[in-house]
C-alpha cells in the first residue's frame, strides 16, 4: 500500500487562519470558530474561491449578517438552533 503525502499549506492559508485570528480577537473573543474563519474567507476578496461566491451572493449582505448576529444576545456558542432577530422589531 502507497503512503499519501500530507498536503501542504498555502501561504494564503495562513493568512487566512491568521486573519480569521484577528476577527475572533477584534471581538473580544477567546475562541476561533468558524464563523470568524469564514468571515476571514469573504474578507479575501482577491482569492479565487471569493469571487466564485461573489457572484452567487452578496459578500457585504452576507458579512453584515454574521456580524449582526455574532454581536446579538442569541448567539451562544455551542448552539444548534440559533434563532435570527427579527428586523421587523
Amino acid at each position: 500500500m502507497s503512503e499519501t503525502a500530507a498536503p501542504v499549506h498555502t501561504p494564503r492559508y495562513f493568512r487566512v487562519l491568521g486573519a480569521a485570528e484577528e476577527v475572533a480577537g477584534g471581538m473580544s473573543h477567546g475562541y476561533v470558530g468558524v464563523e470568524h474563519l469564514f468571515l476571514a474567507i469573504i474578507r479575501d476578496r482577491d482569492a479565487v474561491r471569493t469571487q466564485v461566491l461573489a457572484t452567487m451572493a452578496d459578500l457585504d449582505a452576507v458579512e453584515s449578517a454574521l456580524l449582526s448576529l455574532m454581536n446579538s444576545d442569541c448567539y451562544q456558542i455551542g448552539t444548534r438552533n440559533i434563532v435570527m432577530p427579527d428586523d421587523n422589531g
